[in-house]
C-alpha cells in the first residue's frame, strides 16, 4: 500500500469511527448537532422544497452558493423554499461565514452544525430527516444554482410519479471558472445508467422515496467509495422501480477541482465493482447483454490482470 493509501485508509477509518459514535448518541437519546435558525426560516412554515447545501470547508465557496440560492425565483413555489445548511464538522471559517450570513439574510436559512465529521452521505441523510418540505434539492457548498432551476425543476415533479428530476448542469474549471462542458444532460435511461454514472447530485427529488430507498449509503466508505453516493442513489431509486425525468434546461453549475473526490476511487475498482454487482443484482440481471457495469468492463477481474 502507497502512502496515499495508507493515509486515505485512516482518513476513512476516522470517519467511520466517528460515525458509530454519532449513532450511539442518537441511540441514547442525544443529538449531535446544533440547529441555528434565523428569524425568516422560522417563519416559514410550510416550504415547498427545501434546499439541502452539504459544507465541509468550503469557506471559499458558500458565500457564493449561498447567494445563488437566494437569488432563486420562486414565483411557482407556492410555499416558497427553506435552506438547511449541513456543516460536516468543518475546522476553516465556513461555519462563521453561514453565522454572519444567515443573520442577515431574508432567506429561510437554518445552520446545522454537526459535532462530528461524519462524510458526505451521512450529512446530507441528516438533511434528509431534518427537511420540513416535501421536495428536496440536493446542492453542495462549492457548486450553485441559476435563478430558475427551483421553479422548473418544480414544475416538472409536482403532481408526477417522478421521484426525481434533474437539469443540465455547467461545469466550469475551478481555476479559470472557463466552461469546460456539460453533464446530466441525457434523458433517463436505466439501461445507460447501469452501465455508467451518467446524472448528477444536484436535482429535486420527492423526500418521502429517498426515505423509503434508505437514502444515501454510509458504508460505501467502508470499502474506499467516496464521491459516488449520489452514483449509488440513483441506482436505489431505479432497483426500487421509480423512474426520473430529464428537464433539458441548463439549471445549475458544477465546479470541477483537481483534486476531485471521485479520483480517489481507482484504488478500490475491483472491491467496488463486485460491491455494485452484489448490492444491484436484480439491474445486472435485467441487463446482461451490456459489457459494461458501472462505468466498469463487465469481467473487471479479466481486465484487471
Amino acid at each position: 500500500m502507497s502512502q496515499r493509501e495508507s493515509l486515505e485508509a485512516s482518513k476513512r477509518n476516522l470517519l467511520l469511527t466517528r460515525l458509530e459514535l454519532s449513532r450511539l448518541l442518537q441511540r441514547l437519546g442525544n443529538t449531535p448537532w446544533t440547529l441555528l435558525p434565523n428569524q425568516a426560516y422560522q417563519a416559514c412554515v410550510a416550504p415547498s422544497v427545501t434546499v439541502i447545501i452539504t459544507l465541509f470547508n468550503y469557506a471559499e465557496y458558500i458565500q457564493e452558493c449561498l447567494d445563488s440560492v437566494s437569488q432563486s425565483d420562486i414565483k411557482t413555489l407556492l410555499g416558497g423554499f427553506d435552506v438547511l445548511v449541513i456543516d460536516d464538522g468543518s475546522v476553516d471559517d465556513s461555519v462563521e461565514l453561514v453565522e454572519q450570513y444567515i443573520k442577515y439574510s431574508t432567506t429561510p436559512t437554518c445552520l446545522v452544525k454537526k459535532h462530528f465529521n461524519t462524510g458526505l452521505a451521512d450529512a446530507r441523510n441528516l438533511g434528509l430527516q431534518l427537511a420540513r418540505a416535501p421536495f428536496v434539492f440536493i446542492l453542495d457548498a462549492d457548486n450553485w444554482v441559476y435563478p430558475n432551476c427551483l421553479s422548473a425543476l418544480y414544475e416538472a415533479i409536482i403532481q408526477t410519479e417522478y421521484a426525481g428530476v434533474y437539469g443540465m448542469i455547467n461545469c466550469f474549471d475551478n481555476n479559470t471558472y472557463q466552461g469546460i462542458g456539460l453533464m446530466s444532460f441525457y434523458e433517463w435511461d436505466v439501461r445507460e445508467l447501469i452501465a455508467m454514472p451518467y446524472i448528477d447530485a444536484m436535482a429535486l427529488f420527492k423526500k418521502d422515496i429517498l426515505l423509503q430507498v434508505g437514502g444515501y449509503s454510509t458504508e460505501l466508505m467502508e470499502i474506499g467509495w467516496c464521491g459516488w453516493e449520489d452514483y449509488d442513489l440513483w441506482l436505489k431509486i431505479a432497483q426500487n422501480g421509480y423512474s426520473c425525468k430529464l428537464v433539458p434546461n441548463i439549471l445549475s453549475a458544477y465546479r470541477v477541482h483537481s483534486n476531485s473526490m471521485i479520483k480517489t476511487t481507482n484504488t478500490y475498482t475491483p472491491v467496488l465493482a463486485k460491491y455494485f454487482r452484489k448490492k444491484f443484482s436484480r439491474l445486472v440481471h435485467k441487463y446482461s447483454d451490456l459489457t459494461q457495469l458501472f462505468g466498469f468492463p463487465r469481467d473487471i477481474e479479466l481486465a484487471l490482470k
